[in-house]
């Protein structure tokens, strides 16, 4: 019997970025919801199982992957869900585990997933 590969939430506001990296995140092996807004993602959460690790931009238009944040450090739930903040700046907030600076490439950003997640091959 094999297991379900590691489901990842993506946020990300950008249309044309989150398809591609839905593309290379499927191609290893990942399941991945993607969602524009850091509120859609936390109905998402709220309606599913935990997912083996977060990726959220944190420059969204709304400035609600802030929210999304807090409410994953408050709940006790989300305690060991690894969150990859995805921005230009260095960010800070007791959810992120790492930032994935902008511009990153590729194999950055599966060498970051790696870090928190296996696929399954």
């Amino acid at each position: 019997m094999s297991r379900a590969p590691p489901t990842l939430l993506l946020v990300e506001d950008d249309s044309d970025l989150r398809d591609a990296l839905v593309e290379i995140l499927h191609a290893e092996g990942h399941t991945v919801v993607a969602r524009a807004t850091g509120d859609e993602a936390l109905s998402w959460l709220e309606a599913h199982s935990v997912p083996a690790l977060v990726l959220v931009d944190m420059w969204t238009p709304r400035k609600d992957s802030w929210r999304l944040l807090d409410a994953l450090h408050h709940q006790p739930r989300f305690a060991d869900l690894p969150v990859v903040a995805i921005s230009s700046s260095e960010e800070r907030h007791p959810a992120i585990r790492e930032v994935l600076s902008k511009p990153f490439d590729r194999e950055a950003l599966l060498a970051g997933v790696r870090r928190f997640v296996h696929a399954l091959h």
